[in-house]
């Protein structure tokens, strides 16, 4: 049996890492007791089996967060900040060095109703709630200077190109979008377009059913999760592009998210939520039908905790939980491929147990680069704790007071989170805990981050 240690780590840890296999998340702040939009991020060294991971605020993103992508030329991650207020929705476009800091650099796109991202070479296309409902960003990055620009370069005009794009697929030369509603009227809209990205015109539009959310490629086709009000059964829709009219099947269950295939496009299978028992499916594309018992035995217990995002990266399933107040995430390692257990490898559960604090975590992307980008040139100075040190009559964990923290966190051996501080002043109480080995990692304000393994006799 292949033992799996985890370990929880600030993003600084990974400044030496090559290769990379990594996962981010949105994690969607209140804009009251979490005020900005939160990452997740997890790692896994395949070459002494430790997993690191990683959650926590992005200082002055706004709260209710709705999309990320990462461009693997400047290796920036781009995310999509909501609110506030809820229903006003600002949608600005902040970018992250994220493999330096969690502060986001200063250029950004604000206020312009983003919902989707996608990007293409040195492209960020961004769809939007309000016109022009597409446009595309030149993205001009220096990494030794840390200065980004995005300019405008065109938005295509067509009678099409209307209401809420709430979907976006890069496939080649050409964005999909999918056409949801209209948000000033919230009546049914059932459109997916194709814009070539040379061109920048609109060069095919299918008609599938109405409130088409997500899109996915398998192959040589490309799938729409079509969700209608939300009371009647997903439909799945089949776009392939030479072909103007959809084949539009059903998927045999309501569900209200968590649409996803395997992320190389391989596999036959979409993994959906059905809303009925809080399950996970499999529908097959060649057959048209869903299996009728969850897959791999994998459902949520039920309210208040239910099924919200899911990741599907090869032979790990990444799984979040909310009850809109926190968040559970489990990564399980896929049976179908790795027969042999361990078949957990992360656990951040709620309900008495810990989890990651925010609402939700909304949306996941997999990501693989190289992060040795020439980084000791303008790699930021790490802060300096002092001797972080638990003192056991006062059962405080304390370090250097000079040190402005913005937020902080202590783990358990196995990844649980256990404390989470809002601007402590150098020291958590830790008193209750029992003895054992834990990891405090923290962010100051300045968006520096620290991980500190630690004995409590």
């Amino acid at each position: 049996m292949r033992k799996v240690a985890v370990s929880i780590v600030g993003l600084i840890s990974l400044l030496s890492a090559q290769r990379i296999k990594g996962v981010f998340g949105l994690l969607e702040g209140n804009g009251s007791s979490y005020p900005n939009t939160g990452l997740y991020y997890r790692w896994e060294d395949e070459n002494n089996a430790s997993i690191m991971a990683y959650a926590g605020d992005l200082p002055g993103v706004e709260p209710f967060g709705n999309d990320l992508v990462y461009d693997p030329r400047s290796k920036l991650l781009f995310v999509v900040g909501g609110g506030p207020p809820l229903f006003t929705w600002n949608g600005s476009v902040h970018a992250l060095d994220v493999w330096h800091s969690l502060v986001p650099l200063p250029t950004a796109l604000t206020n312009i109703g983003a919902r989707r991202l996608g990007v293409r070479d040195t492209l960020l296309l961004v769809t939007r709630d309000r016109a022009p409902y597409f446009t595309a960003y030149r993205i001009n990055y220096d990494p030794q200077s840390g200065s980004l620009t995005l300019d405008s370069l065109w938005s295509p005009t067509h009678p099409l190109l209307r209401n809420l794009p709430d979907a976006l697929l890069i496939w080649g030369d050409t964005a999909f979008i999918a056409i949801t509603y209209n948000p000033t009227n919230f009546s049914a809209d059932s459109l997916v377009l194709a814009i070539n990205l040379q061109t920048r015109q609109v060069v095919g539009s299918w008609v599938v059913y109405p409130n088409p959310s997500e899109l996915v490629r398998i192959k040589n086709n490309l799938y729409a999760a079509c969700y209608g009000d939300f009371s009647s059964e997903l439909r799945i829709a089949r776009i392939t592009p030479s072909v103007p009219t959809p084949q539009i099947q059903s998927a045999g269950y309501v569900s209200y998210g968590g649409f996803t295939t395997d992320t190389s496009g391989a596999k036959d299978t979409i993994l959906f939520w059905a809303a009925v028992d809080g399950s996970l499916r499999a529908f097959d594309v060649n057959t048209g039908l869903t299996t009728s018992s969850p897959y791999l035995g994998l459902a949520s217990s039920g309210a208040p905790f239910n099924p919200y995002a899911v990741l599907w990266v090869g032979n790990q399933i990444h799984m979040s939980f909310t009850n809109y107040i926190d968040t559970s995430l489990i990564v399980l390692r896929d049976p179908t491929y790795e027969p042999a257990p361990p078949h957990l490898d992360t656990l951040f559960v709620a309900g008495g147990f810990g989890g990651l604090g925010y609402p939700s975590l909304r949306r996941f992307i997999y990501v693989e680069d190289d992060t040795t980008r020439g980084l000791s040139t303008y790699l930021p100075a790490k802060p300096d704790f002092g001797g972080i040190q638990y003192d056991i009559r006062s059962g405080l964990l304390h370090w250097n007071p000079q040190v402005e923290i913005a937020s902080a966190w202590v783990w358990d051996a196995t990844g649980r989170l256990l404390r989470r501080e809002s601007r402590p002043q150098s020291a958590i109480p830790l008193e209750d805990l029992p003895a054992g080995v834990y990891v405090f990692t923290a962010v100051t304000l300045d968006g520096q981050t620290l991980s500190h393994r630690f004995l409590k006799p």
